[in-house]
């Protein structure tokens, strides 16, 4: 899809340009089971995480997207090298073999929720970059963006899309995807529990009319910001390579779109795990003045009690604690410090609040990249087994943010604190690359 010059001249709601692509992916009759070579997007994936999918196919993607440092390693010889020296290998012996025409791909994900299964669709293009089209809502940091640099410049590839929403109120995207829906997936796995389908639509009328239908809506980053962020310093570095060139690969992300008013997208919270300054004897004392501190039996009382999104003026900002000694708690913040909070739509998130108006004040917790004080596990179980071991003081729970929240963050040009949203389920990695130095 091209957009015409008057209408980016005009502005307003627009959708970056959307491209099919001639994509690689693996080969069944070289892997076998193709469950045992896909892998979550790198930065969810834990060091155990990591043997365990090292040893679950030679062939993994985490090889890729994930390598592991080794004694010795230096300029020449690192885990980007080695990837990329993996990338060309599997080529070669057509482990992964390529698309023989531009496609779009069409990727359904069946998971449950509360006893329900819950479908969502979307497809994966070629976006063309373009920073004043896209919404955001998140910070990033600079380390993760120095390790994806690093990678990207070595495999010349995405190896993991870009999450993106859009809103599409005539759901008539939903029906396009149906229809390349109609035929046998390419792709048909189910890990973890998650069902993943994979549709490679190649017709050029049916690419034409999807990408006609997405005319006009705005993209929001759900995941990859880092990934997004990488990609347009990628495009900035190779064009200093390659000066004069004309619709280069790199100047392209590889991005899923969903519509988020035509499919489920579960929210999960991410969790704060605080290490209190040494002084500090009594915290449940510094927390009083701020608001009620309620106790409770146990973990699963707690999180039954933050299980929804905040919604309404009316109800109050609670957040769960859990000490060592102490116990679980549910901690209400006061009228008086909720009064206080900023209206914009960050700073009445339930994130925003704990971090403004409790960790910094009363921990001394400011910036996130450099605090030690500070770190974020969306299990809550794991986070009371780090308390219990004395890695941490003390562990606050919050609930998810909802949707909405994030996209009114988004459209007002604001950032959420770190780690605000956990959508799920996740993309696989591995299920199509996009070769950035390739025609087209």
């Amino acid at each position: 899809m091209v957009l015409v010059e008057k209408e980016q001249k005009a502005g307003g709601s627009q959708m970056p340009e959307i491209r099919p692509f001639r994509g690689w992916r693996y080969n069944p009759e070289k892997t076998g089971d193709l469950a045992r070579v896909y892998a979550p997007p790198y930065d969810v994936i834990s060091k155990k995480e990591r043997e365990a999918f090292y040893r679950r196919h030679a062939h993994n993607v985490i090889r890729l997207i994930l390598g592991k440092e080794r004694k010795g390693d230096d300029a020449l010889h690192n885990r980007y090298t080695r990837a990329a020296k993996f990338l060309r290998d599997w080529k070669a012996s057509r482990v992964l073999v390529r698309e023989a025409s531009p496609a779009v791909y069409v990727y359904a994900q069946d998971y449950r929720e509360k006893g329900r299964v819950l479908p969502r669709m979307g497809f994966m293009a070629a976006m063309r970059l373009d920073e004043r089209l896209v919404m955001r809502h998140e910070n990033t940091l600079a380390k993760p963006k120095e390790d994806r640099m690093a990678l990207l410049k070595e495999v010349k590839t995405n190896l993991s899309p870009i999450f993106g929403l859009f809103e599409d109120p005539s759901g008539g995207v939903q029906k396009r995807l149906r229809e390349s829906m109609r035929r046998r997936p390419s792709v048909d796995v189910t890990i973890d529990g998650v069902r993943h389908r994979l549709y490679v639509e190649q017709e050029k009328g049916r690419i034409e009319k999807l990408a006609q239908a997405m005319r006009r809506k705005p993209l929001f980053i759900a995941d990859g910001h880092h990934r997004f962020e990488v990609a347009c310093q990628f495009r900035k570095w190779m064009r200093s390579r390659n000066p004069g060139a004309v619709s280069p690969g790199w100047d392209t992300v590889m991005t899923y779109f969903s519509d988020c008013l035509h499919n489920p997208f579960t929210i999960y919270p991410t969790h704060r795990l605080v290490r209190l300054p040494k002084e500090m004897k009594n915290p449940l004392a510094v927390l009083e003045p701020l608001g009620e501190l309620v106790k409770v039996p146990s973990l699963a009382v707690l999180l039954v009690k933050l299980e929804k999104p905040l919604s309404g003026d009316a109800r109050p900002y609670v957040f769960g604690v859990y000490r060592r000694k102490e116990g679980f708690f549910l901690f209400y913040l006061n009228d008086r410090v909720t009064a206080s909070l900023r209206k914009d739509p960050v700073g009445r998130l339930e994130p925003a609040a704990l971090h403004e108006k409790v960790l910094k004040p009363c921990f001394g917790i400011g910036a996130i990249e450099k605090s030690e004080s500070i770190d974020f596990t969306r299990d809550p179980k794991e986070a009371c087994d780090r308390v219990r071991k004395g890695e941490f003081d003390a562990a606050f729970f919050l609930r998810p943010t909802a949707l909405h929240e994030m996209l009114a963050v988004a459209k007002k040009g604001l950032k959420m604190p770190q780690k605000s949203t956990y959508f799920y389920p996740k993309l696989l990695s591995g299920l199509v690359f996009h070769g950035l130095e390739e025609d087209p």
